[in-house]
């Protein structure tokens, strides 16, 4: 393999299966995005509630106490310490139908009121082969609390245990299985400020600024410097008096507020993982480097200059026609374009899962040249 050639790749055929790869136009191409699409407000967090308990009734395919690992030991000698019925070392070691489990329930980031039904999901922490037709024990949850801080319970889990994941039967989710305890909220508004958190494909210090100047000016809102941009993450804005009485409204009306970016685009790839897409924008580059991902090798080394002197390495596919043409044409190259390194995997027939992985990669190494977007 050379590092002189403008763009080679290895690879190995018969590991190769062939895959259309899909591409599109740009995916994004809003010129005023609305404030909704590019920040959310801090408070908008899910949580999650856990606590552990034992799911019995399995056929023979539960714990083993005798070779318990030292946490399912520690959690067996809390259910001891507790007094839970049946929960001591000689009713779990009686028969392997029993099988210690954590259970976890997530509470969505718009909260929950007390009475709420949940799905709860139960992981085995012992040696339990699988939890198919178990039934979990009533089982106390809580948050995370500080070191010497009294847990509250903030729900009750209990019902039959589904396997959802094959390959996985150690993990069941009990449907509805978790009732909560007393209302749970997330305050959205602090001191009189509701803050802005910047998405993280959008992170920049110019787009914090935008996000306030946009907010500041918007004529439905009619409100001067109510925002103020933190820094590259946060933007915060105050509540303005007349919307003290119903908070909702102003944060519905915040949240329509389009975005004017004073800047160019900058060239973007985006890509939708969960149905294989990718659009790469015409003038998104590459820096040289080289990566490797399962059976290929991409090498993307400094764009050759007229007059330099070509190496060919054992296996290549040279997609580089374009880039020459813009040398004919007098343009000062640099750097490859990412296009190029698609066009040569498209004609390797790589799959499309394999051409976002080593987007991927070349995003974690700094050389993509543009932004790098994940879209549902």
């Amino acid at each position: 393999m050379s590092s002189n050639y403008p763009l080679s790749i290895i690879h190995y055929p018969f590991l190769i299966t062939v895959v259309v790869l899909l591409t599109t136009g740009s995916l994004l191409n809003a010129a005023s995005p609305r404030l909704e699409d590019l920040v959310r407000i801090k408070g908008q967090e899910t949580t999650t509630i856990r606590g552990y308990g034992i799911v019995s009734g399995l056929n023979g395919t539960g714990d083993d106490p005798k070779s318990y690992s030292p946490l399912a030991q520690a959690i067996l000698r809390q259910f001891e310490r507790s007094g839970m019925a049946g929960a001591g070392e000689k009713g779990i070691s009686t028969s392997r139908n029993n099988a210690l489990v954590e259970v976890t329930v997530t509470i969505p980031a718009n909260g929950g009121r007390d009475g709420d039904r949940l799905d709860a999901t139960a992981v085995a922490v012992g040696n339990a082969k699988s939890l198919t037709g178990g039934v979990l024990s009533s089982t106390a949850l809580a948050a995370a609390v500080p070191h010497n801080e009294q847990t509250q319970t903030l729900g009750m889990a209990w019902g039959e245990i589904t396997i959802e994941q094959q390959g996985a039967p150690n993990v069941g989710r009990i449907k509805n299985g978790c009732r909560l305890f007393g209302d749970f909220t997330n305050p959205y508004i602090k001191d009189g400020n509701v803050t802005l958190v910047i998405k993280k494909e959008h992170t920049d210090p110019r787009m914090a600024v935008y996000i306030a100047d946009a907010i500041n000016s918007d004529p439905e809102i009619n409100q001067q410097g109510i925002a103020r941009a933190i820094d590259s993450h946060f933007v915060v804005v105050r509540v303005p008096q007349q919307y003290f009485a119903n908070p909702m409204e102003f944060i519905s009306e915040l949240m329509s507020v389009e975005v004017l970016q004073k800047r160019p685009a900058l060239p973007r790839v985006t890509i939708n993982e969960r149905v294989g897409v990718i659009a790469i924008d015409e003038n998104v580059e590459v820096k040289p480097t080289l990566v490797t991902h399962r059976n290929f090798v991409a090498e993307i080394p400094p764009v050759l200059q007229p007059g330099e002197q070509e190496q060919m390495p054992r296996q290549f596919v040279d997609i580089d026609t374009p880039l020459k043409l813009r040398q004919m044409n007098g343009e000062n190259v640099t750097n490859m374009k990412l296009k190029s390194l698609q066009a040569s995997l498209d004609a390797l027939r790589a799959a499309p899962q394999d051409v976002i992985e080593i987007i991927k990669i070349l995003k974690a190494q700094g050389a993509i040249i543009g932004e790098v977007v994940f879209v549902e």
